[in-house]
């Protein structure tokens, strides 16, 4: 409460704090400049494409692959996104013969998906853990262990990595891309196998 004084005529009174000395409004204050700032900081950012990710090159530079790619809101083999500190290129996607017999799973298909994974940050990155593959029904795939990279990227660095994953079906896959710590929004590449 504010200071109380009495006057002449014996009425009390308090003084209030003017407006702008009080918590509530240095609360209400901070939680503007936030909103403000963080609507100004992204007017000047490009928008990201709807499947994540910015594309920073792509495997053809035909005109008519550009007009296709413009249609299409998918990555394919050979694009390279970058998805937060970390620029992906899908190298290959295949099927392989190789099984691990030491494993449980034994699905019907089993796909290799090649790829580099470039840092372009501060910090060491993980690898190994940022990609997921959907198949053509749209299930996730579990990882196949057969020689898949795991490690991490120093900065500036690129590493060219690989992971399998086993399929009940043939067909057009989804290849998910994003960090293992990262908020953005995965990129989403298209093959068929």
């Amino acid at each position: 409460m504010g200071k109380r004084f009495t006057d002449e005529n014996g009425k009390t009174y308090v003084e209030k704090k003017p407006f702008y000395k009080r918590v509530w409004f240095w609360v209400l204050a901070v939680i503007l400049i936030i909103i403000i700032g963080s609507s100004l900081n992204n007017k000047g950012v490009t928008k990201e494409a709807d499947n994540g990710g910015k594309k920073v090159s792509s495997s053809s530079t035909s005109a008519s692959s550009e007009k296709e790619n413009k249609k299409s809101s998918f990555y394919k083999v050979g694009d390279t996104v970058k998805v937060g500190d970390v620029e992906y290129t899908l190298t290959s996607v295949s099927l392989t013969d190789e099984r691990n017999n030491a494993s449980d799973s034994q699905p019907a298909n089993v796909v290799k998906v090649s790829y580099t994974e470039k840092n372009t940050g501060k910090d060491d990155i993980p690898v190994g853990m940022d990609i997921e593959v959907y198949g053509s029904d749209n299930k996730k795939a579990e990882t196949y262990p057969n020689d898949n990279t795991m490690g991490s990227v120093a900065p500036g660095k690129s590493m060219d990595c690989t992971a399998h994953f086993g399929l009940n079906s043939k067909g057009e896959i989804e290849i998910h891309f994003s960090p293992l710590v990262s908020l953005k929004k995965a990129a989403i590449f298209k093959a068929n196998i």
